[in-house]
């Protein structure tokens, strides 16, 4: 298609070179002389160096055959005059960024049907990547009362692996919320049917009332907690941590059946040496090489055992790298299964951490012990 382009800034440019690389003609009407060289050298674009209020500027910019005409200058009333006379000059198609919404009627008397308000999209993404971090990209509908979003599955989502018919047909998914496309982890998408099934690790396109954004969240990264048996067994297993010591049985429970259950193959990476520390990990079958910068293999977790807990509660980077040396499955307890606790008895939170500096102070004591031997124990 042709398309005119009013304004060569930041959003003008931008907007150039995405439709030059998808083939289409594009001319951008520029005031700034040097803004026009760098988008001709840069991105390829033809220019015109003029004002786009004037009629004259536009018939040299080819308005009269142009397809569509876009306007993205710094200022309302600038975009307004342009919209006018492209609506009296040509048959263009017309979109216009509107940067102050009390422009809204006067776009509208002046015949213009697309308008992509700024500070409404900016707002809304904003406030939606606040509300629901684990949306990773949205886009406002329907002068924002529908939301388009992107969400990945979790590996243990009890969605994953169900059709799109048995989601919509479970109690609790909002009636509303739409499946547009799906996205596997190449980034190839696919449009979804009732058989369509939604797998871990994918990412999944919907749209929603931005009322019913939170349930459709919720309901599609929800896991299904440990059972009873495994969480009682877990929560026995935490017992045995030092730091843990404060917290009393119910406390632990509740801790255990937060944990989130991983089946893992042998290779697996669970974390590497320097990445912050926001899980560690309880052992329930299998064993987990700890790996040093050079890739050597200097503990290794069995059964029962633990790791990663330091890197957790201190929020220093990991000192090592976790690799499971056959398949496993681990429980993993995030920093949020402590929260809850925490809160709700400030003294348990102050005896943990005096306990975790004695062991800090211990191991300080070690490695300086292994420091000495290493110097003069020749």
């Amino acid at each position: 298609m042709r398309i005119v382009i009013a304004g060569g800034g930041r959003v003008g440019g931008a907007l150039a070179a995405r439709l030059v690389s998808e083939q289409h003609t594009v001319t951008v009407i520029e005031r700034d002389a040097s803004i026009c060289a760098r988008l001709f050298e840069e991105v390829g674009v033809v220019t015109v160096c003029g004002d786009a209020t004037n009629p004259r500027v536009l018939e040299a910019a080819g308005i009269g055959t142009a397809d569509v005409a876009a306007a993205v200058l710094a200022h309302d009333p600038a975009n307004l005059a342009f919209a006018m006379l492209v609506r009296a000059t040509s048959s263009a198609r017309l979109m216009v960024r509107m940067l102050d919404t009390n422009y809204r009627d006067a776009y509208r008397l002046a015949g213009v049907k697309e308008l992509v308000a700024e500070a409404d999209v900016v707002v809304a993404k904003m406030t939606t990547a606040i509300d629901f971090p684990q949306v990773s990209g949205s886009l406002p509908l329907s002068s924002g009362d529908a939301l388009l979003f992107e969400l990945a599955i979790p590996a243990r989502a009890r969605v994953a692996g169900q059709t799109v018919a048995q989601v919509r047909g479970m109690e609790g998914f909002p009636r509303e919320c739409i499946f547009i496309a799906l996205v596997d982890p190449q980034g190839h998408t696919a449009l979804p049917e009732g058989n369509t099934q939604l797998k871990a690790g994918h990412n999944v396109i919907l749209v929603a009332r931005r009322t019913q954004v939170a349930k459709a969240v919720e309901f599609l990264t929800s896991e299904p907690p440990l059972g009873a048996g495994l969480a009682s067994s877990l929560a026995t297993t935490l017992r045995k941590l030092d730091f843990l010591a404060p917290l009393s049985d119910g406390e632990l429970e509740t801790v255990a059946r937060g944990a989130e259950l991983l089946q893992t193959p042998a290779g697996t990476e669970l974390f590497r040496q320097g990445d912050a520390g926001e899980t560690f990990y309880v052992v329930i079958s299998g064993e987990v090489a700890m790996k040093d910068g050079s890739r050597q293999t200097v503990a290794t977790v069995k059964q029962g055992g633990f790791f990663g807990e330091l890197a957790l509660l201190t929020g220093e980077p990991r000192n090592a790298t976790a690799v499971t040396a056959t398949p496993c499955e681990l429980a993993a307890v995030g920093r949020e299964d402590f929260r809850g606790v925490m809160m709700a008895n400030p003294a348990v939170a102050l005896e943990m951490s005096r306990i975790l500096g004695q062991r800090l102070s211990r191991l300080g004591g070690q490695a300086q012990q292994t420091k000495r031997r290493g110097l003069f124990g020749r």
